[in-house]
């Protein structure tokens, strides 16, 4: 465990004393192209699955000059910047804007492709965004000013590095916990129990098929850390299904990935 690991979670015991809360909210900034982000989305997907009645999660494009350079060194207009994509696809709901960037998250990541303005239609449609009025939002003026919203925002958190997690309890009162860099899943785990301050009852994942469709693509170590099965018994599973004719699988530089046929 490292010094900055340690104390953080000697704030949480700290912080264990206080009244039970209804709902913690969690900022998630993170970098589309970063190989981290993206395995802190499979945790994410494990932690709403297992306590969606008790988080709120917000997913923040990082801000940073760094990650907003790439993006527009990426795009050669405002249709295929995929920063100003994010937040015009934010305007239908956050939901479907976080789907939407891990349908790119899964195109740009295991494939290492630059971003497209065909890439970013595809995944807008496949994510279930209205594309004409995607259009029309992605002419708004206001996309630039929403970013320096989010922009004040991490700041405000100190947050310097993607991914990173702030931890909000309902007292406005209290400081968020910032969670820098990618941990084990129990460590998350642990920061929502001790901030609920009283028992949980985890909800169990959907089927493996459902989660796969659910997610159209997926890595096999995302789905070791919704099912925690052994590795053996998921290889098993995920061959019922290739023999079902519901995924099949797919080999990418960065190893390999599953894709519904549903």
């Amino acid at each position: 465990m490292t010094e900055e690991l340690r104390v953080l979670m000697d704030s949480c015991r700290e912080d264990s004393n206080l009244s039970p809360v209804n709902k913690i909210e969690i900022y998630s900034f993170f970098d589309p192209f970063s190989q981290e982000s993206f395995k802190l989305s499979a945790v994410l997907s494990k932690l709403r699955i297992e306590y969606r009645q008790y988080i709120r999660i917000r997913h923040i494009l990082n801000p940073s000059l760094r990650v907003l350079t790439k993006c527009q060194a990426q795009s050669t207009s405002d249709r295929d910047n995929i920063a100003l994509a994010f937040k015009a696809a934010e305007l239908q709901g956050r939901a479907r804007a976080h789907r939407f960037m891990h349908l790119i998250q899964n195109e740009i990541i295991p494939k290492r492709d630059i971003v497209t303005e065909e890439m970013i239609g595809k995944c807008i449609i496949n994510a279930g965004l209205d594309f004409d009025v995607y259009q029309d939002d992605l002419k708004n003026g206001q996309l630039r000013e929403s970013l320096k919203v989010d922009l004040h925002i991490a700041r405000e958190m100190e947050v310097e590095t993607a991914p990173s997690l702030v931890f909000f309890n309902e007292d406005i009162q209290e400081e968020g916990l910032k969670v820098e860099g990618l941990y084990p899943y129990h460590i998350y785990t642990y920061i929502i129990n001790e901030m609920m301050g009283k028992p949980i009852e985890k909800n169990l994942p959907p089927k493996l098929a459902d989660y796969i469709h659910q997610k159209q693509l997926v890595t096999e170590e995302e789905l070791l850390t919704i099912y925690e099965w052994p590795k053996k018994t998921l290889k098993k599973e995920l061959k019922k299904l290739i023999l079902q004719q519901k995924v099949e699988k797919l080999t990418y530089p960065n190893g390999e990935f599953w894709k519904s046929k549903m």
